[in-house]
C-alpha cells in the first residue's frame, strides 16, 4: 500500500515485555546526525511474546504508550504547504526474541537470486521439524566469517514469524501512523550494532559467546570466527531475574549450558570471550567471568555516547539501546 515509500527508516520502535522503546534520528542545526531515545514502560501482562499465541495482551494500553512516545503523524510539506497531511511514517519494528522460532542452518551453496535463497532456507527449516511454517513469515541472517575456504559451509539463522503473531504488532504501529518496513529480532539487531562498533577485524578471529538479557528472556549465541553456530533463546524465572546471587547464578549456569550444548553439536568450540548486553551489567558480568572463566566484555550506553551517538542520558536501558540500534545498524 505505501509503495512509494523508500529509503531505509530514521526510526526505530521496539516492543517488548517490560517497556516499549522508540528512536530517531534527528539532525540538529549544523546538519549533523543526532538522535532522540525514549522509552515508556508497561503493566505487567501487556505484552507475552510467543511464537504461536498471540502477543499482545493489552492492545489499547500498548497502543496508548506508542502514541504518547511517538506523536501524531506528520504532514508532508513543500515549500511550507502541506501536500499529505497525517503522513504515515516507515519505521523499523523489533520484536522480542521470544516471539519467533529460530535455527541456525550450515548450507554448502546460497544461490545468489533472492527468491531462490529464501525458498531454500524456508525448506530446510522446514526439515529442521520445529515449527509448522503455514501461515509464517520469513526472515534470515548470513554469517559468512572470514574468507571462506573451498567447500566451507555458510551459517544462516532462520527466523520465523507466524503471520497472526507479525499481524498484531503490525496492526498497533498501523494504529498509531507508523508502517514497518523492516522487522527484526531484538538481540540480532543489538549485535549487528556490537559488529559495527568492534569492526570485521575485531572480532572473527575469536570463537564468541554473546549474551543478551531482554524481554525476561536470555538469548545466546556462539560464534566460531565470524561464523553462527548456536543459538538458543530461554524465557526466565523470576527467580533468576531476581538480581540476587543466587539468581546471577542461575544465568550464568544457562549461559555456561548453551556453550556446551553448543561444543557438542561442534567440536573444535573453545569460547574464551564473551559479550554481554543487559541493565545493570557489572554484577552478571562479575558472575559470568567467575563461573564461566571467560574475559566479558559489555555493550552498554557508554559505549555509544563514546561515539557521539547516543542522547547523552547515562539513565537510558537496554531497551532504549535496542531502538537505537535498529536506527544505527
Amino acid at each position: 500500500m505505501w509503495g512509494w515509500m523508500s529509503g531505509r527508516p530514521r526510526q526505530c520502535l521496539k516492543i517488548g515485555v517490560e517497556s516499549v522503546a522508540w528512536a530517531e534520528a534527528q539532525p540538529d542545526w549544523r546538519g549533523r546526525s543526532g538522535h532522540r531515545c525514549v522509552t515508556s514502560p508497561l503493566p505487567e501482562g501487556a505484552v507475552k511474546p510467543s511464537p504461536a499465541e498471540p502477543n499482545l495482551a493489552q492492545l489499547t494500553v500498548v497502543e496508548a504508550k506508542i502514541h504518547a512516545l511517538v506523536g501524531p503523524p506528520h504532514d508532508v510539506r513543500i515549500l511550507g504547504h502541506a501536500v499529505m497531511a497525517n503522513c504515515p511514517r516507515p519505521v523499523t519494528l523489533l520484536l522480542p526474541d521470544a516471539a519467533v522460532r529460530a535455527v541456525v542452518l550450515h548450507l554448502d551453496q546460497l544461490p545468489a537470486r533472492a527468491d531462490e535463497r529464501d525458498a531454500l532456507i524456508r525448506w530446510r527449516f522446514g526439515q529442521e521439524q520445529l515449527f509448522p511454517l503455514t501461515g509464517t513469515t520469513m526472515v534470515s541472517q548470513v554469517f559468512s566469517g572470514p574468507p571462506r575456504a573451498t567447500g566451507a559451509a555458510q551459517s544462516v539463522l532462520a527466523v520465523a514469524v507466524h503471520q497472526s503473531v507479525l499481524r498484531q504488532y503490525e496492526a498497533v504501529c498501523e494504529s498509531v501512523g507508523l508502517v514497518p518496513r523492516d522487522v527484526g529480532l531484538t538481540s540480532l539487531r543489538l549485535f549487528d550494532l556490537w559488529v559495527k562498533m568492534a569492526g570485521r577485524s575485531g572480532w572473527e578471529g575469536d570463537d564468541l559467546l554473546w549474551i543478551s538479557l531482554l524481554d525476561r528472556a536470555l538469548t545466546a549465541m556462539v560464534f566460531q570466527q565470524g561464523r553462527l553456530l548456536f543459538y538458543r533463546c530461554k524465557l526466565l524465572t523470576a527467580d533468576a531475574l531476581s538480581g540476587t546471587d543466587a539468581g546471577l547464578q542461575k544465568i550464568a549456569e544457562e549461559c555456561a549450558a548453551s556453550v556446551e550444548m553448543c561444543q557438542q553439536r561442534h567440536s573444535g568450540v573453545s569460547v574464551k570471550r564473551a559479550v554481554l548486553c543487559a541493565d545493570d551489567m557489572v554484577p552478571l558480568h562479575e558472575k559470568l567471568e567467575e563461573h564461566l572463566a571467560l574475559s566479558v566484555e559489555s555493550l552498554g550506553w557508554e559505549d555509544i555516547q563514546s561515539r557521539g551517538w547516543g542522547s547523552g542520558d547515562h539513565r537510558q536501558g537496554v531497551d532504549s539501546l535496542a531502538a537505537l540500534a535498529g536506527v544505527l545498524s
